[in-house]
């Protein structure tokens, strides 16, 4: 018979697995892209769905979910500046839907942090993005997974673009790598899962992900070997990383000839030129923006000029940093970046001095994040584990969070056990 605790966890696995991006091609009548599958109405009904039981949890959960975010009000404050933004946008109906969907995907990652200890939500997270790997796999081989492009052939597995794939794939493969075990079979199947998360990753033909990914991987390694070795001050070292950019730069090594060497145009596929366009946009309306998601597909007449400027229709910024601004000014991105430095703050604190390699986990992912939002949009992004999980990492590795968690999960395993066994 299932327990609560159970109940929770296949709840919270199963929105980890759809927020992935799995399933939506399948899932919507749109079919392709993301926006379509976003707007499509059997969509919004399954989201709404899982939205509702994640609110159940929370509220099963109530004391525990609102310490928790009392922890770190600004989240709350960005996302109610979202939803208010359809105040003032073009498209409000448009834009207040959006921020109810960013509502339930913020909530999914309130209560990951405020019901499981950090290593509890990496294994749920883990078997979500393993079943995802394995149906990708599965529809790879039957040959509805792979698209031909002039860019050669790329994956997309059971999600809806390989970008979204390769995403999914590194963040499994970071995942995987902080997750400790103890027994030679369970090291043999996260060996495993690690070689097909990176072959999945690399398959994808996405350079973002795999770039992002290798960096992070090498950021974290760097941390620990500098502060251990000669116990830097954590504030030293990013001046350091800015000085090696600074001298890669000063080496000659340009951004074309980077891009050139993995088989991609100078001008990052376009984006550059959409880049310039939106900052001109985000000058027209630099405080509250167009709105939460109100620029793009419609929501904003301004679309067309950037459209007309660079002769495509994008459907987002392909850079989170310039997306967040345009979507809510410089007062949403500065919001958020006083969210993000709380969140590296207290990553950091986390990995100072590491009982295991799970004490990394907030730092990488947090890395992860930074880079991963250069050249694509998560931040602030309804529907989205990366969000969900930004926003879990920065509750979660708050210090005070320890306490107060053990003593929840104490409280539900003894709630678990039967009564005869209290006799």
């Amino acid at each position: 018979m299932f327990n609560r605790a159970i109940i929770q966890k296949l709840i919270l696995c199963g929105t980890a697995f759809i927020l992935s991006g799995a399933m939506w091609r399948f899932l919507s009548a749109g079919g392709g892209s993301d926006s379509a599958a976003d707007g499509d109405p059997r969509t919004q009904l399954f989201l709404a769905v899982l939205y509702l039981a994640v609110a159940a949890v929370a509220l099963i959960e109530s004391r525990s979910t609102i310490w928790t975010i009392r922890r770190t009000p600004a989240i709350l404050a960005l996302l109610l500046l979202a939803i208010a933004s359809s105040l003032w946008a073009e498209a409000p109906d448009h834009v207040f839907r959006r921020g109810v969907a960013l509502a339930g995907t913020c909530l999914f990652g309130i209560v990951l942090a405020a019901r499981f200890t950090m290593l509890d939500q990496l294994r749920l997270l883990r078997w979500a993005l393993r079943l995802a790997a394995a149906l990708s796999v599965a529809i790879i081989i039957l040959g509805h997974g792979v698209l031909m492009s002039t860019g050669g052939v790329s994956a997309r597995g059971v999600f809806n673009h390989k970008n979204r794939l390769g995403a999914a794939m590194a963040l499994a493969l970071l995942i995987e790598w902080y997750i400790p075990e103890q027994t030679r079979f369970l090291k043999i199947i996260r060996t495993l899962s690690l070689s097909l998360f990176a072959a999945l990753v690399l398959y994808s033909n996405s350079m973002t992900s795999v770039v992002t990914v290798a960096v992070t991987f090498l950021i974290v390694w760097a941390f620990r070997a500098i502060y251990r070795r000669y116990k830097l001050l954590v504030p030293v070292l990013f001046p350091l990383l800015l000085v090696a950019g600074l001298l890669l730069g000063a080496t000659g090594v340009s951004v074309g000839s980077l891009t050139g060497s993995m088989g991609r145009s100078s001008d990052l596929t376009g984006r550059t030129e959409l880049w310039g366009s939106i900052a001109a946009m985000i000058l027209e309306r630099p405080i509250l923006g167009y709105g939460f998601s109100g620029f793009w597909e419609g929501a904003s007449s301004e679309a067309s000029v950037v459209e007309n400027n660079i002769g495509w229709s994008p459907s987002y910024s392909h850079n989170g940093y310039l997306e967040i601004t345009l979507s809510l000014g410089f007062v949403g991105l500065l919001l958020f970046l006083w969210i993000l430095r709380t969140g590296l703050r207290r990553a950091l604190l986390y990995a100072q001095n590491p009982q295991s390699i799970t004490d990394l986990w907030p730092l990488a992912f947090l890395v992860f994040f930074t880079i991963h939002n250069l050249a694509e949009c998560s931040i602030l992004w309804q529907n989205c584990l990366e969000w969900s999980l930004c926003v879990t990492t920065i509750m979660a590795a708050d210090p005070l969070n320890r306490p107060v968690l053990d003593s929840t999960v104490a409280e539900a395993e003894a709630v678990a056990v039967p009564a005869t066994e209290c006799a």
